[in-house]
């Protein structure tokens, strides 16, 4: 009977085999049973034992499974084997999901397995089921004719779901002097990375501002390569992204004149001269970010924001005291800096309340 299942990518197969046997040199291991890649069944070893330390030493494996029951691959077989490894594996009040992967050719989807199982547990046990976040997952693994199944905590890794960062993203101006230094390609090159950029965070809006006069020849490329930085990124995220994507507006303005019409709003300004962000500093813009309907961030290009126009931020701002920030680099530094003063604010509030 097969002990444990790995799950590993695609190729590491007799890699982590022969890490298995540094290990356990009396198992019975065999990488891609039945042809399946990815795939390591281990025999021989206490599945649980076998877990803890195959988890804890082997780092190229994706997700050990411990096997706690065997059937034959069909519904009301599977949910009985299920339902008593749940009797002993699953605690009072612990809560679980079930996630069955099939191989072969059935008369039954992996989702069916799945509600089969869950309802039945919920039944018998009255464990709560949570799909997102549970104590146990409950793992289905069917080989064409037979089914293991295996109980362990989450393995998964998951990003956390909250459209709130892309909230606050969209209140956020980024206003860029352009790039012009006498190379039209570097120029180009330069545009297609703030373009890439600013799409990447979906921030409120990307403004190119000009504070002096500026050769066509230089500007037209860099203009052109910030729109298509902005149009490749866009198209990566909305095959990417389950949800709609919102193309970032990009507009063209003075600078001086834009700090003008946008007067006694806040100002932030990235520069070398700045400070450096503490904490307290941190919490006010992190307060800011939630109360304001829009933040204005200016960020300099080969040369710096003026200095008239610094005196008008309320704050300006050194990420990385003694090291300066090529162009590129600018827009996500700072919005990463800015969004992590924003949760940071979060978790002060809930340390006053329970301190």
């Amino acid at each position: 009977m097969v002990s444990i299942i790995l799950k590993v990518r695609r190729g590491f197969e007799k890699i982590v085999a022969t890490r298995v046997l540094d290990i356990f040199p009396h198992a019975k291991v065999t990488p891609r049973p039945l042809g399946r890649e990815g795939i390591v069944f281990i025999d021989g070893i206490d599945p649980d034992v076998g877990f803890k330390e195959i988890l804890r030493k082997i780092p190229e494996i994706e997700k050990v499974l411990p096997v706690h029951g065997q059937s034959i691959a069909k519904i009301d077989a599977i949910t009985e084997v299920a339902l008593n490894v749940a009797r002993k594996y699953l605690y009072t009040g612990e809560s679980f999901a079930v996630r069955t992967t099939r191989r072969g050719s059935h008369d039954f989807t992996s989702i069916d397995v799945n509600v089969a199982v869950g309802a039945k547990i919920k039944e018998e046990l009255n464990n709560p089921v949570n799909l997102e976040a549970p104590d146990k997952v409950i793992w289905v693994e069917i080989f064409d004719k037979n089914a293991y199944i295996s109980i362990t905590p989450e393995q998964a890794i998951k990003k956390p779901k909250s459209d709130e960062t892309l909230k606050v993203l969209s209140k956020i101006s980024v206003i860029q002097l352009p790039f012009v230094n006498g190379d039209p390609e570097g120029a180009y090159r330069m545009g297609v990375r703030i373009g890439r950029a600013a799409q990447a965070f979906e921030i409120g809006e990307l403004v190119i501002a000009l504070h002096k006069v500026v050769d066509i020849n230089d500007f037209e490329p860099f203009l052109k390569g910030v729109l298509e930085g902005r149009a490749s990124r866009y198209e990566v995220q909305k095959k990417s992204y389950a949800r709609k994507v919102r193309l970032v507006p990009i507009r063209i303005y003075e600078l001086f004149q834009l700090a003008r019409s946008r007067y006694g709003e806040v100002f932030i300004v990235t520069s070398a001269r700045g400070r450096m962000l503490n904490e307290e500093t941190c919490t006010e813009i992190g307060d800011l970010l939630a109360q304001e309907k829009r933040i204005n961030v200016f960020a300099g290009a080969r040369e710096g924001i003026p200095t008239g126009l610094i005196r008008w931020a309320k704050y300006v701002i050194n990420l990385c005291p003694g090291v300066t920030f090529a162009t590129e680099h600018t827009i996500p530094a700072v919005l990463s800096a800015l969004i992590l003063c924003y949760y940071n604010r979060k978790k002060g509030r809930k340390r006053e309340l329970n301190p």
